[in-house]
């Protein structure tokens, strides 16, 4: 009792500080406190440790000094947050804590488990820049480097609370060998290879915020140009490519294109069978001759005495093709064995928003969705066991 006293005397007496030699450190003295328990929560279930701790009589604060070695800091192992992260990118909260108390028994609220995968997104983001593991991988893998762009709406709250929709652009970087060459008549038959490796990023941003996305992690995967650039035509993207990767092939999805002239037809012929007879012979020339084939088709149509509202159908399907005219090269893709639809990105699209942030009911906060976008945009690319095999 007179050494606490003692100590709480010397604690408190700020007007007598103690000498200090040429500046020595001065390590303050911690006793043992009691026997406590913490409760840690793992892959394999929750666990209580029993330890003695010690406590800093001046600042009053307590710790037991091996827990940072032993990686016993934390309440939850890099175990639980990998399963919790893995569920929540494809299920919802609610659903991913139902599903981890059924298949691993442990039970915890889907608030938490929520907060749980957004932590977790956020150490992966912090951490994947420095992986040079993964940068590795992209280098080594065999085929020409794609890089598709894309964008898909899902609903969001703004900071008032009020429900709106905003576009999450999406990127996908990618190897693939080339296929075997193919003739107009082949592009929808002919099977190209799977890509090799790819990487995946999202989020909803402005284009120039999502500019910087795109050249950083152009720098991470070591990518300083790519053999060929898809998208839909939106200007955003081609404005990306362009900045990002400079003067590249690009090419407009052919899906895309086909619309266009699907859309011209109909107003043309509606539909039945001259209509189906005019896109299947519009389609060969676009397949074959590019810009070059349709201006001269679309030419001939304009000489015509056409209706009102047809010469207007072929007047914009004019404009959007000239204005995408060094992106009609199919001609000469096919040929060389390369895509020449961005269904990679629409493909992720689908899997990596639609799948996850488009569910039933679901309305996001923005940062919250894009820290979940990098856990979905991880197991899209199949790099969620790489990450983890490997996480420092």
């Amino acid at each position: 009792m007179k050494s606490c006293k003692k100590n709480f005397k010397n604690a408190s007496n700020k007007s007598k500080p103690r000498p200090n030699p040429n500046n020595a450190l001065i390590v303050k003295k911690t006793h043992t406190h009691d026997r406590t328990s913490k409760t840690l929560v793992a892959a394999n279930g929750r666990a209580t440790l029993s330890r003695r701790i010690r406590r800093c009589s001046p600042c009053k604060s307590s710790s037991f000094p091996a827990d940072a070695a032993l990686g016993l800091d934390t309440d939850y192992t890099d175990g639980l947050k990998r399963l919790v992260g893995r569920s929540c990118g494809f299920w919802s909260y609610r659903l991913a804590a139902e599903n981890l108390e059924e298949f691993c028994g442990i039970r915890l609220s889907h608030t938490l488990v929520g907060d749980l995968a957004q932590k977790t997104a956020d150490e992966i983001a912090g951490k994947l820049p420095d992986r040079l593991d993964i940068r590795n991988d992209f280098q080594v893998a065999q085929g020409e480097v794609e890089f598709t762009l894309d964008g898909k709406c899902i609903n969001t709250r703004d900071k008032d609370g009020k429900p709106e929709w905003r576009e999450m652009k999406v990127g996908l970087v990618s190897k693939r060998r080339c296929g075997e060459s193919a003739t107009p008549t082949e592009w929808d038959s002919r099977e190209l290879p799977e890509f090799s490796i790819a990487s995946a990023f999202a989020a909803i941003e402005n284009k120039e915020k999502f500019q910087e996305r795109c050249q950083a992690e152009s720098r991470r995967l070591g990518v300083s140009e790519v053999t060929s650039a898809l998208g839909d035509g939106a200007a955003w993207i081609g404005n990306i490519v362009f900045q990002v990767f400079g003067q590249t092939a690009e090419c407009l999805d052919i899906y895309h294109a086909l619309e266009h002239v699907s859309a011209c037809g109909k107003t043309l012929y509606g539909h039945g069978r001259p209509f189906t007879d005019w896109l299947d012979r519009m389609r060969l020339v676009l397949l074959s001759e590019g810009f070059a084939g349709m201006d001269r088709e679309l030419s001939l149509l304009l000489a015509d005495d056409l209706h009102p509202s047809g010469r207007v159908a072929v007047k914009s399907l004019h404009k959007y093709l000239e204005k995408n005219r060094q992106r009609l090269h199919y001609f000469e893709r096919l040929s060389a064995g390369r895509a020449i639809g961005s269904g990679q990105v629409e493909g992720a699209c689908k899997n990596l928003v639609g799948r996850r942030l488009k569910q039933t009911g679901a309305c996001w906060r923005v940062d919250r969705a894009n820290r979940l976008a990098v856990i979905c945009a991880l197991l899209y690319a199949n790099q969620w066991k790489t990450y983890w095999k490997n996480s420092p």
